[in-house]
């Protein structure tokens, strides 16, 4: 295991992108933060971020705002439409049934309208420092490469064999390093097409068989 994280977590902090929700451990900033980049690329969600923190920085916020006021805000993102529904679903969701804060057990974030496995641990990661995987497809895509694993789900994001072997592989009170490590390692390093397999730091211990120098 500490031949797949030390690497990992070393190159990372030569190599990590810089991004505004990953600068607060706010629960409301985070959740808003992960409901966006759903689909959705992260250069394009930073550019309106901050300015859409300041106008909607509470759930009251985006409740009170008319849904063609959030759907102009939210356009230059694409799916604007899908995401300021679910926004205001959210908000109404946190200030009926949470007082308006976000929850810190895995079991009421679930409860949340457009939050799923990985949503929830995102916040408790993040915003509450709990050493639980973030998983999503591109950090899949490197579990199942690196170690040879195949999965019998026809989504293996939702195969729960993987985020166990994510949650093994994660060093104790490195959870918030090593899921942003995964994330930035998937973009920049072990690609869907065309990945730098020669400059990759896990490479002595890769079973993918298509690795190329």
């Amino acid at each position: 295991m500490e031949a797949f994280a030390d690497p990992l977590l070393s190159w990372f902090h030569q190599n990590k992108r810089a991004f505004s929700w990953r600068e607060t451990n706010d629960p409301f900033a985070v959740l808003i933060a992960e409901i966006l980049l759903r689909k959705t690329d992260a250069a394009k969600v930073q550019a309106v971020y901050d300015r859409l923190l300041l106008k909607y920085h509470t759930p009251y916020k985006i409740a009170k705002a008319s849904l063609s006021e959030l759907q102009a805000d939210l356009k230059p993102l694409g799916m604007y439409k899908i995401k300021s529904r679910e926004l205001k679903h959210l908000a109404g969701n946190l200030l009926s049934d949470f007082g308006g804060r976000v929850p810190a057990s895995r079991e009421d974030l679930l409860k949340l309208p457009g939050v799923g496995p990985y949503i929830a641990n995102a916040v408790l990661c993040y915003s509450y420092s709990q050493d639980l995987p973030a998983l999503d497809t591109n950090g899949v895509r490197v579990l199942l490469r690196v170690f040879g694993v195949k999965s019998s789900k026809a989504r293996p994001r939702t195969d729960k064999k993987l985020w166990d072997l994510a949650q093994e592989l994660i060093p104790p009170g490195k959870g918030r390093e090593f899921n942003l490590a995964l994330l930035d390692f998937a973009t920049k390093v072990c690609r869907l097409r065309h990945p730098a397999c020669g400059n990759c730091p896990l490479r002595a211990i890769c079973l993918w068989p298509d690795k190329t120098l």
